[in-house]
């Protein structure tokens, strides 16, 4: 009974692994070689660059809102860092904190816009990205470059036992995430106000410090995950982040969260990361061409979206205005 009882309630994450691993056999059978150690270490550091961004969305869902400033966010903290550090190791002890914490500030932005002014997350979020775009055209005078330092690189593109440090530094920060979900009031706070935000004021919460504490998170995490591409990628270029906008709204609603708020896990969202990864290493190493590519990974994207967006539609009572 208590078997049943965990699978009906976690069959979402459930299907969602089930769908990931039964991906990655069909593309191993399609494409001999693909899920090689060697292939499969590389798809894992593809997926922790996108795991960080998704976890910090999560956050961000999870209350009810979105941020599409991330692509932006990302960018910009990888220019940041590369200039302060001009290429050298030794300024990275302090120039990562910074760069970390001024990510925070931007995601603090965001909250701050959302809770204690009002906006729509997404009209927010999206004035934000442009505003965060012209900074860093202003900052690079629209030239792209940057060179990220060799420990950075080393660390993006090394492995520790045979798998990638990436990879396992990707885990051990979403373990930490995961303890703040289930194990923290401030994790139980976020579920709750994307549950219900008037219970959760009645309750005591703290609404707009819940919020404004899960966009400033959300930067933080977008951060650090444009901190490591850079020393994945070693040379950086302008739009770097844009493909992290829509793909980690994508992998949370793939892995069960739901855009309505207050729902979902980001075991799941793990799973919608690797979803991802798994059908874009395969549309590419497929040789497929990248129109068809797009029109493929587009449809992915819309009908993840377009599931998460049903539930929506069945919770918000007719006629309220929509938070997202």
């Amino acid at each position: 009974m208590n078997l049943k009882k965990f699978l009906f309630r976690h069959s979402a994450v459930i299907i969602t692994y089930t769908a990931a691993f039964s991906l990655l056999m069909f593309v191993s059978v399609a494409r001999p070689g693909y899920s090689s150690l060697k292939n499969l270490n590389i798809l894992s550091v593809t997926a922790a660059i996108l795991g960080f961004t998704v976890l910090g969305q999560t956050f961000v869902i999870l209350t009810g809102g979105m941020d599409l400033s991330i692509p932006w966010m990302f960018a910009l903290s990888a220019f940041l860092m590369a200039s302060l550090t001009n290429g050298k190791n030794e300024p990275l002890y302090y120039v990562i904190p910074l760069v970390l914490l001024v990510g925070a500030g931007m995601g603090f932005v965001n909250g701050f816009g959302v809770a204690y002014i009002g906006v729509a997350p997404v009209i927010m979020t999206m004035s934000t990205n442009i505003i965060f775009q012209g900074l860093l055209l202003g900052f690079t005078g629209g030239m792209p470059g940057g060179k990220a330092p060799d420990a950075l690189r080393t660390l993006a593109n090394g492995t520790t036992g045979g798998l990638s440090t990436l990879f396992l530094l990707w885990l051990l920060i979403s373990a930490a995430g995961l303890l703040v979900f289930y194990k923290t009031p401030f994790g139980r706070n976020i579920y709750a106000v994307g549950c219900n935000e008037k219970v959760a004021l009645f309750s005591g919460i703290n609404v707009k410090r819940t919020r404004l504490a899960a966009y400033s998170i959300c930067g933080l995490t977008a951060a650090l995950g444009g901190i490591l591409y850079s020393g994945r990628l070693g040379q950086l270029y302008l739009g770097m982040g844009d493909t992290y906008q829509m793909q980690s709204v994508a992998a949370a609603a793939i892995g069960g969260i739901s855009l309505a708020g207050g729902k979902g896990s980001y075991v799941g969202a793990v799973a919608g990361v690797l979803i991802l990864v798994i059908l874009d290493g395969f549309l590419s190493a497929m040789n497929i061409p990248p129109s068809v590519q797009k029109i493929v990974y587009g449809g992915a994207l819309f009908m993840a979206v377009f599931l998460s967006a049903r539930e929506y539609r069945e919770k918000i009572p007719k006629g309220q205005a929509e938070r997202i």
